[in-house]
């Protein structure tokens, strides 16, 4: 009889080690497979978070070379939102978010020829989705951003490229 609940407990205790294993890795950080030094690609799904002014992950990764391949997905049910990939830091980010609120929403909310927009999806009303191909930056961190009025720069996240 011992024996027979010792060996339960065992098993509960394994399968309990094995839901464990099989649910980790959570967090918010997305990253496509292989390096850029065997030819891999990233593919990346990033959406809003609902009706929140926010993407559902604020992290993302890459590897400096890399085809990426992302789709943005406005969740949304009623505000319009885009994706956009910026170099040179939170400066850079407000004056695109600036410009872009003059450039309008014909241009995507976007100054046209701007170098540190490295980037981006169109504007995307709620419930549409966009998938674009880039190849990710040299190495350093990134800011993503979106430039609809009033959303930068509480929606926001970080591309680290290795």
């Amino acid at each position: 009889m011992k024996t027979d609940l010792r060996k339960l407990v065992v098993l509960v205790g394994l399968g309990a080690l094995l839901l464990l294993a099989a649910c980790g890795g959570g967090g918010t950080t997305a990253s496509g497979g292989g390096g850029a030094a065997s030819g891999g690609s990233a593919t990346i799904e990033v959406s809003v978070d609902g009706e929140n002014l926010a993407f559902n992950k604020t992290t993302l990764e890459a590897a400096a070379g890399q085809q990426v391949t992302l789709t943005f997905k406005n969740v949304s049910a009623v505000q319009q939102h885009n994706w956009v990939l910026v170099s040179g830091g939170d400066s850079a980010a407000a004056a695109i978010a600036s410009d872009g609120l003059q450039a309008g929403l014909a241009a995507n909310y976007l100054p046209a020829n701007n170098a540190n927009v490295l980037a981006h999806t169109k504007v995307l009303d709620g419930g549409a989705s966009e998938t674009i191909t880039f190849t990710a930056p040299s190495a350093g961190t990134y800011l993503f951003i979106c430039t609809v009025p009033g959303h930068y720069p509480l929606m926001q996240g970080t591309m680290t490229v290795k």
